[in-house]
């Protein structure tokens, strides 16, 4: 059954390989380079610039939430890491050494911790939602994992 495990060229998948990863202390400060490199690999994989500003947009709003919401102001590292999954699709890896902060409940009125102060700062995933294919959340070795998937064109649901 030549074929089934990949042997040949008959739906042979990659396999996922990391293009290039980037550490720095987590502050909004430091925000634009963790942009601009996930950009500037999103850019080698064939991204419009339409979908790189619709990245950027992903970015800003994960990372604000990781600065705020995850150190609170205080000293921290995020390392971030870009690679191509297996399916050929663009994944952003953000991992943190905060508080276990999991944004993607948080957002959840129904599920996400309920404050007493109405007017206290919220977090966003609207925009995150909208441009990424799939997001996901771990905690492992007492760090958060953000993983975000990015296709290439959102519309067509094309790597």
């Amino acid at each position: 059954m030549e074929g089934q495990n990949g042997t040949n060229d008959n739906g042979a998948q990659e396999l996922p390989r990391v293009l290039g990863e980037y550490a720095a202390e987590a502050s909004m400060d430091s925000l634009h380079g963790f942009i601009e490199f996930a950009c500037n690999h999103a850019a080698g994989q064939g991204f419009t610039v339409d979908r790189l500003e619709e990245v950027r947009r992903v970015l800003t709003e994960a990372l604000t939430n990781i600065v705020t919401f995850t150190f609170h102001n205080e000293p921290g590292e995020i390392k971030l890491s870009c690679k191509v999954d297996k399916f050929g699709k663009y994944v952003v890896s953000l991992i943190d050494s905060g508080k276990a902060y999991n944004m993607l409940l948080e957002d959840d009125p129904f599920i996400g911790s309920l404050d007493p102060a109405s007017d206290a700062p919220r977090p966003t995933m609207k925009t995150m939602k909208r441009f990424s294919s799939n997001i996901e959340y771990k905690r492992l070795e007492n760090r958060n994992h953000l993983v975000i998937t990015l296709a290439k064109d959102m519309k067509k649901g094309k790597r």
